[in-house]
């Protein structure tokens, strides 16, 4: 009898409240495939340890990585699905504003972001440039690993607890007792959830177009997630397998 190994769906994510969030509900839609979470505890997208190495490299060695740990090979692996948050980086440079009685070193708003002083206002900044550079590389690409892995990235904004709980500013550390609370408690499919912050798309790429609309001034500030198109991606490829 032959045995037919399930194909790998791997989420790449910033923390493991994504994985909290989607984890369950992925696994009991796409039965047929091997849900894996691969956690990078921080910001993929910009990385000061690695300001030369195109961003391309940098997910594929996360791939890889995952691969070698896992002993998955190429084939093994159905597609790549990169989860990110949004941190407003397609903002206009004036729509970071210092507030010198701020205490905090960045506090994110519906239309700006706040910093104490010119330092940091140059640092979000430059994190801004760098991080809406490697979205705009990496969005568009359909596969990754030299065309060997289908590849697609998705966002919350401003993050995945603005989303949530319309928190712009959660406090550092894991929030996933909340998460998994919220989850618990969740009366529709997340999917069905996440369909309120879709951006409004109307054209023949939703992807695309949903890109499109968060770049857009200050768009990557408010409560946005093309998070549902996710789950309509593995549908539709695991249809034509």
């Amino acid at each position: 009898m032959t045995i037919i190994r399930r194909k790998v769906v791997l989420l790449i994510v910033e923390g493991s409240c994504e994985e909290v969030l989607l984890n369950n509900r992925l696994r009991s839609l796409f039965e047929q495939h091997n849900i894996r979470f691969h956690i990078q505890h921080g910001d993929i997208l910009y990385d000061l340890s690695k300001p030369e190495e195109p961003i391309k490299s940098v997910i594929g060695n996360a791939v890889k990585e995952f691969m070698i740990k896992s002993k998955f090979r190429s084939e093994d692996v159905f597609c790549v699905l990169h989860i990110i948050d949004m941190d407003g980086c397609f903002i206009p440079d004036e729509a970071i504003v210092i507030d010198k009685s701020q205490k905090e070193l960045t506090i994110y708003h519906a239309d700006k972001i706040t910093v104490p002083h010119d330092k940091q206002k140059q640092q979000i900044a430059t994190r801004n440039a760098e991080r809406s550079s490697n979205i705009d590389t990496m969005k568009g690409l359909g596969t990754i690993l030299s065309g060997e892995i289908n590849y697609r990235m998705y966002y919350f904004s401003r993050n995945l607890e603005h989303v949530l709980f319309n928190d712009a500013n959660p406090e550092k550390g894991a929030k996933y007792p909340e998460v998994e609370q919220f989850i618990e408690q969740l009366d529709m499919p997340i999917e069905t959830y996440l369909q309120q912050s879709m951006p409004s798309v109307t054209g023949a790429d939703p992807y695309m177009e949903s890109w499109e609309l968060i770049s857009k001034q200050t768009a990557s500030l408010e409560t946005y997630s093309n998070v549902p198109l996710l789950f309509e991606f593995v549908e539709m490829e695991s249809k034509r397998e």
